[in-house]
């Protein structure tokens, strides 16, 4: 995947040229290694990596490697739930314990062997959104180097999720920025180390927040086909890309999309508030990750947007049907994911990225198609074990009047 935004402020400048200005690099742009040291978070390790092109961000080692804050320039992208950063020593498992401990902030990773609610099959205990993002990195590597012109900034690390007589799974995570940039690169490798096949499921929860999160905000995909989870999600003529200001009563919405794609299954979306002029985009590649989990929480405090690239719909056959599939990694085989996050500013920027997204709309060769789930479709959502689905039929609403025509409808005899 090709870094698409990569307009540093130090792009026009050979190597010669900055090492002549600077005495130690750090003055512009360093990876530090820090500890958190009170709290819930204490003993946490953790990168703070700053790029001198405006991009911070904190890569968490006690955490599977993610994004904990991002920010740009000074004005902050991510959400952090209330709980805030938690050691992974009060990871707990069971139950509804998940959110006691989810973070949030810009990246968490689901997985490796659920996404979605926590449920008990064959005698194993599958906690909410699984154990990968709960786990401590190994291995870690911090590197920066010349690459001719370009200073490269990476971070390595492994993390593993195995049990006797069971999984063998390893997570091999790279992520890289250079000198000036305003984006960044995620490259996993996930290994099947045993020796059964196995189905990795990941789900990447980026969550974005206030200030870019506003009633100013519009959420741009390529979308292909859009599913709404539930009756609720189907609410407000189903506008899962327009923000309203926070509400104390507002209950979630969670949109299923397929996004249309380059040549290469490159695809891009982001989150984008002309307001003040700043937009934050996300690549994937949907051949490595077919679909794409909307989580939109307009709920006073839980004010977030999810932008949630997957290669699972929330282990549900309903909506494996319209969006995604899994592919198995047999034993000694790897999987490959890569994503890039980067930033859009100003008006230039937004626009030709607005074009983008209408470009790879075309070539998809058909207008966005909306699936409005019948009754018994919903019902058996409410019923499917660890689908993450809360929904009861309530009576649905009628299509609403800006849909395309050409609908098709989930029918009422799917089998689940």
């Amino acid at each position: 995947m090709e870094t698409s935004y990569f307009n540093g402020m130090f792009n026009g400048m050979n190597k010669e040229g900055i090492l002549r200005r600077v005495g130690n690099l750090s003055q512009l742009a360093s990876i530090r290694h820090v500890e958190m040291l009170d709290g819930k978070a204490k003993g946490c390790g953790a990168f703070e990596v700053t790029t001198g092109g405006g991009l911070d961000f904190t890569v968490l080692e006690g955490k599977c490697l993610d994004i904990f804050s991002m920010k740009y320039k000074g004005i902050n992208l991510s959400f952090h739930s209330k709980p805030g950063l938690t050691s992974s020593e009060y990871f707990n498992p069971h139950g509804h314990e998940f959110s006691r401990s989810f973070q949030a902030g810009m990246l968490f990773t689901c997985g490796l062997l659920n996404v979605g609610k926590g449920s008990d099959e064959d005698g194993l205990r599958q906690c909410s959104h699984g154990r990968i993002g709960h786990t401590p990195a190994e291995k870690v590597a911090v590197s920066e180097w010349w690459e001719e012109d370009r200073y490269v900034m990476e971070i390595s690390g492994e993390m593993r999720e195995a049990a006797l007589f069971n999984e063998n799974m390893l997570l091999k995570r790279t992520i890289s920025t250079a000198l000036g940039a305003k984006s960044l690169k995620i490259r996993d490798i996930v290994e099947n180390q045993g020796f059964t096949e196995q189905t990795p499921t990941l789900l990447y929860h980026f969550n974005i927040g206030y200030p870019l999160l506003d009633e100013d905000a519009i959420f741009l995909i390529p979308a292909v086909k859009t599913l709404p989870r539930d009756i609720r999600s189907n609410e407000d003529d189903g506008k899962y890309n327009t923000f309203l200001p926070p509400a104390d009563s507002c209950e979630e919405q969670v949109f299923f999309h397929e996004s249309a794609g380059d040549a290469k299954g490159d695809t891009y979306v982001a989150l984008v508030n002309e307001k003040i002029g700043l937009g934050l985009y996300i690549g994937y590649n949907r051949f490595q990750l077919p679909a794409l989990v909307q989580w939109k929480s307009m709920k006073s405090g839980d004010y977030v947007l999810g932008i949630e690239p997957t290669n699972t719909i929330l282990h549900s056959p309903f909506c494996k049907k319209y969006l995604g599939s899994e592919n198995p990694v047999g034993p000694l085989e790897t999987a490959l994911f890569e994503l890039e996050i980067g930033i859009l500013e100003g008006e230039n920027e937004i626009n030709h990225f607005k074009r983008k997204v209408l470009l790879q709309e075309e070539e998809a060769g058909s207008k966005r198609l909306i699936n409005h789930p019948t009754p018994a479709a919903y019902q058996g959502l409410s019923r499917f074990r660890g689908s993450g689905v809360r929904a009861e039929w309530r009576g649905i609403r009628r299509y609403p009047e800006w849909l395309p025509r050409r609908l098709q409808p989930v029918p009422q005899d799917l089998q689940l």
